[in-house]
């Protein structure tokens, strides 16, 4: 099997229990992607800002796609539409470690260096797991940091344009 050049995670509102793993194989003209282990080679074109023309299995597909923020797209294909959500491999390693491990006083850090972009909490804040804490700009990504459990901000150390290194402490929660 060829090592995917990125992979996503992707969940339907509806099907909050399903998750898709779409692995981006090959980046080229025609895509080749994996999505839980199937292969597809996939053309698309930008017809417009949300018009995507999709090819697979030569046949055209004409899809609207919206960011509806926070990492979730309004899908529309004729008279479907779906909301998902699309979360790359860094997110989903953080969100099963929170999940596994979180208790007690946490000290939040940065997994990877970056630019904090918007700190939206402040010492005395009361929180609840998966609550935004900030925004972690890295690799001309924005990733949200969220709260491991529920508690209250103790310590903020970070402000809006830090940069921020591997492992450097940017809150605490209790």
């Amino acid at each position: 099997m060829t090592k995917a050049l990125a992979t996503y995670f992707a969940t339907i509102q509806d099907m909050p229990d399903t998750e898709f793993k779409v692995e981006i194989l090959e980046d080229g003209p025609i895509k080749k992607v994996a999505v839980n282990g199937k292969i597809y080679e996939v053309d698309y074109n930008l017809g417009g800002d949300t018009i995507h023309s999709i090819i697979m299995d030569h046949q055209s597909h004409g899809v609207q796609i919206s960011n509806a923020g926070h990492n979730i797209y309004d899908i529309k294909h004729k008279q479907d539409y779906f909301q998902v959500q699309v979360i790359n491999e860094l997110i989903k390693m953080r969100q099963s470690h929170t999940q596994s491990v979180a208790a007690g006083r946490q000290i939040v850090t940065a997994q990877i260096p970056g630019v904090i972009l918007k700190v939206y909490v402040n010492p005395g804040d009361e929180v609840k797991a998966g609550t935004p804490l900030c925004v972690l700009v890295a690799m001309k990504m924005e990733n949200e940091i969220k709260s491991p459990i529920d508690g209250i901000v103790k310590e903020v150390y970070i402000q809006d344009e830090d940069k921020v290194a591997v492992n450097e402490k940017m809150m605490i929660i209790e």
